[in-house]
C-alpha cells in the first residue's frame, strides 16, 4: 500500500478510530495489528521475517537485561544485522560476482526497522532504557505502520515512553497535526511529484543534455529529494500527532545551512543522530588524536552510503560527505583567519550568502551520484557539467526544451520553488508548527486553503512512495 494514496488515508482513518476509541489497553495491540497488518500488504513472506525478528530482538533485550557485558551485546546486535545483511549486501554480491544467489527482493523497510532493533539493544546495554516486558509495545516501537518503510528512526526508548502513558485526544494538537499532514502533502504531491518528471529523465539518459540542462536538473534533483523526503516526514508526524505520537523530526531547513556539517544537523536528523550515537561516538568520534578523528569522520559517512544502498554510487555519495567534513575540519582555522583578514563578520549577510551558496552547491555535487542509476551516468554528468556553458539566449533556450521545460512548466516549477523556499523561510526559527501557531487564524485559513487549492490543482494523490522508500 502506497502512503501517499487514498487506500493509506483510509487505513489510517480506521486505525486513528480505534485509537480514541478502544479502552487504554487495547490501544497497542490496535496499532500492532496495523503495523503487522500494513507490513503483509507486502508479502507474507516477508511479515514472518518481520514477526521473527522482532520476537527475537524482544527476547534479546529481556536477555541482555539480566547482563552479560559486550559478547552477549555483540551476539545480539550480529543476529539484529543478519537479515539486512543477507538480503541487501550479500545476496546481490553473489549474484554481482558471478556466484549462485538467490536473487531474493529486498523486504520492505528492513534497514529501518534493523536499526531499530540495534538502537532499542544497544540503548538496553547502556543502561539508558529498561527491556520491555510486553512484546506488544516492544515490536511497535520497532515497527510501527508510519515509520517503518521510510522512517523516522524514532528511538525505541522514546517510543515506549509514549506507548506506556495514558493519553487523552487533544483537538488542538489534532489541529496543528492535520496542518502539518497538508503541509507534507503538498511538499511531497505537488512539489516533489513535478520537479520528478523532469530529472528522472536527465538522470537516466543524460547523454546529449547541455551542460546547462545537466545544472538545472542538479538543483531540481537537490530541491526534489528535499521536498520528497521531508514532505513525507511531514506527513507521517502530523499522523503520528493524530496518534498521540511525537515521531523524531528530520529535517530542519537543510538548505540554509553554512556548512556541510550544519547540514547533517538538519538533514535527515533522525538517521545522523543515529549513526552519531551508534558508529561515530564508539569508534571514539572527536575525543581522539586529529588522524582517527578523521578516520571516524570518513567510517561514519562510508557507513551512511552503505546503508542507503549496496552499490558504488552510494559509496561515493557517502565518500564525498566524508571527505567534506574532513576537509572543513581540516581548513576551519585557516578560513577563520580568511574571514578575519577580510573583516567579514560572522554574522554578516555576505559571509552567510557565500558559506549557504557553496553548501548547496557541494550538496547537489554530491546528490549527482545519489540520484543517478549507476555510476556511469554519475560520471556522465559530473564530466559534463561545464564542457559546453555558453552565454546566449538561444543555448539557454535549447537546454530547458532538452529538458522538457516550456515556458508555462518554467514558470510553474518557479512558483513552486519559492513557495518551498518561503516555506522553509518562515520555519527557520520555530518550524511550520510553531510559526503557523503563532499567526492569526484567518492568516492559518488562507495558507491552509492555498495548499488545499494547490493539491487538487496540481497534486496525484493517486499512488506512490517516497523516494527512500527504496531503502
Amino acid at each position: 500500500m502506497a502512503v501517499f494514496s487514498f487506500a493509506f488515508f483510509g487505513f489510517f482513518a480506521a486505525v486513528f478510530a480505534l485509537r480514541w476509541t478502544l479502552g487504554q489497553r487495547y490501544k497497542t495491540a490496535a496499532l500492532f495489528a496495523a503495523s503487522i497488518g500494513f507490513y503483509a500488504l507486502y508479502g507474507w513472506g516477508y511479515t514472518l521475517l518481520l514477526a521473527v525478528c522482532l520476537l527475537l530482538c524482544w527476547a534479546a533485550g529481556l536477555w541482555l537485561g539480566r547482563g552479560g557485558g559486550r559478547p552477549r551485546l555483540a551476539l545480539c546486535v550480529l543476529f539484529s544485522l543478519a537479515p539486512l545483511i543477507f538480503f541487501k549486501y550479500l545476496d546481490p554480491a553473489l549474484g554481482a560476482w558471478g556466484l549462485p544467489g538467490l536473487s531474493l527482493v529486498q523486504p520492505v523497510g528492513i534497514s529501518y526497522y534493523t536499526f531499530q532493533m540495534v538502537s532499542y539493544l544497544v540503548d538496553i546495554y547502556r543502561k539508558k532504557a529498561a527491556p520491555e516486558r510486553s512484546f506488544l509495545r516492544c515490536a511497535v516501537s520497532l515497527s510501527l505502520f508510519l515509520q517503518i518503510t521510510s522512517g523516522p528512526l524514532t528511538r525505541p526508548r522514546i517510543l515506549l515512553e509514549q506507548l506506556g502513558s495514558e493519553q487523552q485526544f487533544d483537538p488542538a494538537r489534532a489541529t496543528g497535526a492535520a496542518q502539518l499532514v497538508l503541509l507534507g502533502l503538498f511538499k511531497k504531491v505537488v512539489v516533489a511529484d513535478t520537479l520528478a518528471i523532469f530529472t528522472q529523465t536527465a538522470y537516466a539518459q543524460p547523454e546529449g543534455l547541455y551542460s546547462l540542462s545537466l545544472i538545472i536538473s542538479a538543483i531540481f534533483y537537490s530541491a526534489e529529494i528535499y521536498a520528497d523526503f521531508s514532505g513525507y516526514t511531514d506527513l507521517v508526524r502530523g499522523m503520528g500527532q493524530l496518534l498521540g505520537l511525537e515521531l523524531a523530526e528530520n529535517f530542519s531547513t537543510p538548505y540554509f545551512s553554512r556548512s556541510v556539517r550544519e547540514f547533517w544537523r538538519r538533514w535527515h536528523i533522525s538517521l545522523s543522530g543515529w549513526l552519531a550515537e551508534y558508529v561515530y561516538i564508539p569508534l571514539g568520534g572527536s575525543r581522539v588524536g586529529r588522524v582517527r578523528h578523521c578516520l571516524n569522520l570518513l567510517i561514519t559517512f562510508l557507513v551512511s552510503g552503505l546503508w542507503h544502498g549496496a552499490s558504488l554510487p552510494m559509496l561515493v555519495w557517502g565518500g564525498l560527505h566524508g571527505i567534506y567534513q574532513v576537509a572543513g575540519l581540516l581548513t576551519r582555522p585557516l578560513r577563520r583567519r580568511i574571514t578575519g583578514a577580510l573583516r567579514l563578520r560572522e554574522d554578516g549577510v555576505l559571509l552567510r550568502l557565500w558559506q549557504t551558496g557553496w553548501t548547496f552547491a557541494l550538496v547537489t555535487f554530491a546528490w549527482i551520484f545519489f540520484g543517478a542509476p549507476n555510476l556511469s551516468s554519475a560520471w556522465q554528468i559530473v564530466t559534463h557539467l561545464f564542457t559546453d556553458l555558453t552565454p546566449s539566449i538561444t543555448y539557454c533556450k535549447e537546454a530547458l526544451v532538452l529538458l522538457g521545460l516550456s515556458a508555462s512548466n518554467c514558470l510553474r516549477i518557479g512558483g513552486l520553488l519559492l513557495a518551498l523556499f518561503g516555506i522553509d523561510l518562515a520555519c527557520y526559527r520555530s518550524g511550520w508548527s510553531g510559526w503557523l501557531a503563532n499567526r492569526r487564524p484567518w492568516v492559518q485559513a488562507v495558507i491552509c486553503w492555498l495548499l488545499v487549492f494547490s493539491l487538487v490543482l496540481f497534486g496525484n494523490i493517486g499512488g506512490g512512495n517516497s523516494m527512500y522508500f527504496q531503502f
